[in-house]
């Protein structure tokens, strides 16, 4: 089998495959990215469906102001300026709706005037808001000031908690059931349910966007061709089309090589892998990891898949974000309840006329396992029907519940939680990859085996400022 030889192989194209191999390339390494897919980062990227472009993993941005955590990281790496001009401040960056009771609040941009339209909608519960929000805003400063000062050196910036979940510490604040709905809601951004998740992971992710929300005018197209001109300009060799199928380790048990699903070996110095930590146990020697090692990565649980519509709405007005739930139930198992009872969370593509939007509604490989039994990958008769079905009464929720702000929507196309598995490489298709739970230990970026590193969503916290985070945090690892 050919040999080339690397200081860094990068595993996996995504938002930290990219960040990773552009820390370590201006640093002076020769790096290879490989991604399987036959382009950079195809969910950031998203598709086209009748002339329309859906946007998969971009809905929006968060910290990009003067003194943003995620617009520095963007500065460091040379490519912030590729993306300033396409950033578009949003004023209100979310809408929740509820049907049972009936209410709505616009989450806007921004500490003081989130407090104040809380505090209006909630008057009874102002103090305890205050303290609420007061918390998160700490807990989120916390973090950002540390990774802003070194980097991801000082691991407590992300891996401390103070020990409570989400849901104890809102119950602590207010017994209002449509307050703590609303302060729990975006769950649905991370997977993660209010009672599993801690305050903490809760306020690193919202304090972000409670402090500002942008998006990016071309959306996740526009981050890849950023990214992409800056690491062909650093000298770093992307290789698509062709996996990583195994990682070689030499005799004293040190990472040696990867090799591609071509037959080609790439060695290297080190390898960064980017992909779901359950995929990589197949991949290396099975004397590279502990039994206890493995079995703490098998154990970790995987974040809700979902079926996604996608479509375009007839009304041009429609902007920004929606989370629409039948009754604030924030402590709910999702994919449990009736499609009609789980929240939906609707998004709309940077556009203008007809732009794409998508549905995405909780689900799990439990609402498919009738149409999981082709060995060939396919779907056997019926799922398609399926499919169908399902989407049906989704549109119909729609145009029930949100017509007022979509206008008419037309279905494109639909993805379930198989589509996810198969096209995201998760192994239970998770969207946001394994669970960050109070109860779960981190998974740091440094493995058993010498000169192997894990970065990505699975490692910080998902989404691009999770991810671009886990890069900096793996960077400051290598040695």
């Amino acid at each position: 089998m050919e040999l080339s030889k690397y200081d860094t192989i990068v595993i996996g194209g995504g938002v930290s495959g990219l960040a990773c191999a552009l820390l370590r390339a201006r640093k002076g390494d020769r790096v290879a990215v490989v991604e399987k897919s036959s382009r950079l980062s195809p969910t950031l990227c998203g598709f086209a469906r009748g002339g329309t472009h859906m946007d998969l993993g971009l809905h929006y941005a968060s910290s990009m102001g003067q003194g943003g955590l995620l617009s520095s990281l963007l500065d460091e790496l040379g490519v912030l300026e590729a993306l300033e001009a396409e950033i578009c401040v949003l004023d209100v960056f979310d809408r929740v709706r509820f049907l049972e009771p009936a209410f709505e609040f616009s989450f806007l941009q921004g500490w003081g005037a989130l407090r104040e339209s809380l505090c209006e909608a909630f008057p009874d519960d102002c103090r305890g808001l205050q303290s609420f929000l007061g918390e998160v805003r700490a807990l989120w400063e916390r973090c950002r000031i540390a990774f802003l000062r070194d980097r991801g050196r000082s691991l407590g910036a992300f891996f401390t908690s103070e020990g409570r979940t989400l849901q104890q510490a809102i119950d602590h604040y207010t017994s209002n059931p449509v307050l703590g709905g609303l302060l729990s809601a975006h769950g649905i951004l991370y997977g993660t349910n209010s009672r599993e998740t801690s305050l903490t992971f809760h306020s690193q992710i919202m304090g972000s966007y409670y402090e500002s929300a942008c998006v990016i005018r071309g959306g996740g197209k526009a981050w890849v061709k950023a990214f992409e001109a800056a690491l062909r300009d650093s000298g770093a060799e992307l290789i698509c089309g062709c996996g990583a199928k195994s990682i070689e380790l030499d005799n004293q048990g040190r990472f040696a090589a990867v090799e591609l699903s071509t037959g080609e070996r790439l060695a290297a110095n080190r390898c960064i892998s980017t992909i779901h930590p359950k995929l990589l146990l197949a991949m290396v020697p099975s004397n590279g990891f502990s039994a206890a090692y493995k079995r703490r990565i098998r154990e970790f649980e995987e974040t809700l898949s979902a079926v996604v519509l996608f479509g375009r709405c007839a009304s041009a007005d429609f902007s920004g974000n929606l989370i629409l739930a039948g009754a604030p139930n924030p402590d709910k198992n999702w994919p449990q309840l009736p499609i009609e009872e789980r929240p939906l969370f609707v998004t709309s593509s940077m556009g203008a006329s007809n732009q794409g939007v998508s549905v995405i509604c909780p689900a799990g490989l439990t609402d498919v396992p009738r149409w999981d039994c082709r060995a060939d990958g396919g779907r056997p008769d019926g799922y398609q029907d399926w499919k169908m079905e399902v989407a049906e009464r989704l549109v119909r929720r729609l145009s029930t519940h949100a017509g007022d702000l979509l206008g008419g929507f037309e279905l494109l196309d639909i993805a379930t939680p198989l589509t996810f598995r198969d096209w995201l490489s998760s192994p239970e298709g998770g969207l946001y990859g394994i669970k960050h739970r109070l109860v779960d230990l981190p998974l740091l970026p440094r493995t058993r085996v010498e000169g192997l590193y894990l970065s990505g969503q699975a490692v910080v916290a998902p989404g691009v400022l999770g991810a671009l985070c886990a890069s900096f945090l793996t960077d400051s690892f290598v040695v």
